[in-house]
């Protein structure tokens, strides 16, 4: 009885581990035909609002700023707008000295990304946009982000997660993170478009219709707020589409113990 017990237990598991490695199996294979999407020119200009939450983020958010408003494209169609939680008075002061900064603010007894974004969503809610870009505050983008972002979503895409890549390369935890994260590129945005399915999100590079990002911020209350809005898009048939040629470098973790930190979300 015991025996059988047990051999029914391994076969469980045996195909509990083999669906599992099946998946990653799959979508690794898919990703090897992905084909960049080419996007055409587009003659209308898409008005962008940027939300940047930065918590203690005073090392890095100057130089996310700087390449933010290096754009190529026209400023009248983009709005930038910091969440600053708890970084120091002369960086704000750095930052209101910006003319074409919007900052907010935020003093929470709990921080929250998720929370920062829902602050930001409800002080520019009125205001007339027509797409959302999240960005972390150790992003860099290039000087033609928002012109190529623009041709994309105006396709009609109501989701797009663009292709978040390494920016430093200084550590042995930076290289496996960097890796890590080429790897997820591959298996949960290139080879699920390549197969028909939705990109996974990843937390920054991540750009929205804004009338559907308002209206489902609201229900994000996690660490894991990216996992969040991708499970509200899958669930109401919105497809999410992967924008590889459209790079947003991300600052990688230099210690392991960050890196620790930084999974225990998932």
């Amino acid at each position: 009885m015991l025996s059988g017990t047990i051999h029914i237990i391994e076969f469980v598991l045996y195909i509990y581990f083999a669906v599992c490695v099946g998946y990653i199996v799959i979508f690794a294979v898919a990703s090897c035909f992905f084909k960049p999407q080419q996007y055409p020119e587009s003659h209308e200009f898409k008005r962008f609002a940027i939300l940047i939450p930065a918590y203690k983020e005073d090392n890095v958010i100057l130089d996310c700023i700087h390449s933010v408003l290096q754009q190529t494209y026209p400023e009248q169609h983009y709005d930038v707008i910091v969440i600053s939680d708890r970084m120091s008075d002369t960086t704000n002061r750095l930052l209101s000295d910006e003319p074409r900064i919007t900052l907010l603010k935020i003093q929470e007894p709990e921080s929250s990304k998720a929370k920062a974004l829902r602050l930001a969503t409800a002080h520019i809610s009125r205001l007339q946009y027509d797409y959302v870009i999240i960005l972390d505050a150790d992003n860099l983008i290039s000087t033609g982000y928002l012109y190529e972002l623009n041709k994309a979503v105006s396709q009609g895409a109501k989701a797009i997660q663009t292709h978040r890549k390494a920016k430093n390369l200084n550590s042995d935890t930076a290289i496996l993170d960097a890796v890590i994260e080429e790897m997820n590129n591959a298996i949960f945005r290139k080879g699920h478009i390549r197969l028909g399915f939705s990109s996974a999100l990843i937390g920054s590079g991540m750009a929205f219709d804004f009338q559907w990002f308002k209206q489902n911020i609201i229900h994000t209350h996690t660490a894991g707020e990216d996992k969040e809005l991708e499970e509200l898009l899958l669930g109401q048939g919105i497809h999410i589409a992967y924008a590889d040629a459209i790079e947003t470098l991300d600052e990688k973790v230099q210690k392991a113990d960050t890196m620790r930190h930084q999974r225990r979300r998932w």
